[in-house]
């Protein structure tokens, strides 16, 4: 009986399929890491609270396959800065450490808050996700802090108190100072809650005071609260700034007349013995020698992350 021969073709199918099955798992890895290198990021579409500020610390980026640990920094706030819930980026090939430095980022808290103070407060998040797999994809998802109902309605008080206090021959620092006032003049500092911060039980509270919501709606804040409320007004001027924070303080920092300078609204508006309303000054525009003669301990802050004041 004559043999019928194995087509050529037949043969180098098999073969391929034998090492298909035991190098599965490089093969699959080098496909997946050259796609990811090559696959096409656009930079997220912003909304309407994005601004088009660079700072030092942070910039905004088109470039979306990242190189070293500023590219990453630069990626994630670009993200939180449009607004979006949920982008993805990637590190690039020759980037060994990408995943380590990933992993290290995602952990540093304080290093996060910074990032999240330099963006509008409505594009700002209360948590913060990275995901990454092992080709090289990171994915940023955020809560948002803000809710859309919040935003319509801090929006709508803040047109309101524009109408009734901002005129159009005031100077951009008499607009900043008649917002300062105002806040002080219709909000306290929430000293029940800050105490209940303090002892670790900030479950029941009552009040939106950690956001801006407290002053411009319920006439009470803490120092995110009033912090927040300015970098809301401040935006809508279209002015340079941003929020300053330590672990026990946030304040606001601003870039008027070719210099940057602290307000902090929280300190402005101390609280009294006899709970009479006091309106102050002290920390309204000063330069960082002023503001650390004036409090030192409470307006500490790490000059590697506001490069501005260096």
């Amino acid at each position: 009986m004559k043999k019928r021969k194995v087509p050529i073709s037949t043969v180098v199918l098999l073969i391929i399929l034998v090492v298909c099955f035991f190098y599965k798992t490089e093969i699959v890895t080098f496909v997946m890491s050259n796609i990811t290198e090559y696959t096409k990021v656009n930079k997220p579409k912003d909304n309407k609270y994005t601004n088009t500020f660079d700072f030092e610390f942070v910039q905004n980026t088109n470039d979306f396959h990242v190189k070293d640990k500023q590219g990453i920094l630069n990626a994630i706030y670009t993200i939180l800065n449009s607004g979006q819930n949920e982008y993805s980026f990637y590190c690039s090939k020759d980037y060994e450490n990408c995943l380590k430095d990933l992993k290290d980022i995602s952990e540093n808290q304080t290093l996060l808050s910074v990032i999240n103070n330099m963006v509008s407060p409505y594009n700002s998040y209360q948590k913060l996700y990275v995901t990454t797999n092992t080709y090289g994809k990171a994915t940023i998802t955020l809560d948002k802090l803000y809710s859309n109902d919040d935003i319509k309605q801090i929006n709508e008080k803040l047109d309101s108190i524009k109408k009734e206090i901002i005129k159009d021959n005031m100077t951009d620092e008499e607009k900043i100072k008649a917002f300062h006032d105002y806040i002080i003049n219709n909000s306290v500092y929430d000293e029940e809650r800050a105490k209940q911060i303090e002892n670790g039980d900030d479950k029941n509270h009552k009040h939106n005071s950690h956001k801006a919501n407290g002053p411009l709606l319920e006439g009470i804040a803490l120092c995110s609260g009033y912090s927040d409320a300015m970098k809301l007004f401040l935006d809508d001027l279209g002015i340079k700034n941003y929020k300053i924070s330590n672990n026990n303080h946030i304040w606001n920092l601003i870039y008027l007349d070719g210099q940057w300078k602290h307000l902090d609204i929280t300190w402005d508006d101390p609280v009294t013995t006899d709970k009479s309303n006091v309106l102050l000054h002290k920390f309204f525009l000063v330069d960082t020698n002023k503001l650390h003669d004036l409090d030192s301990t409470n307006h500490d802050f790490n000059p590697d992350y506001y490069l501005e004041l260096k």
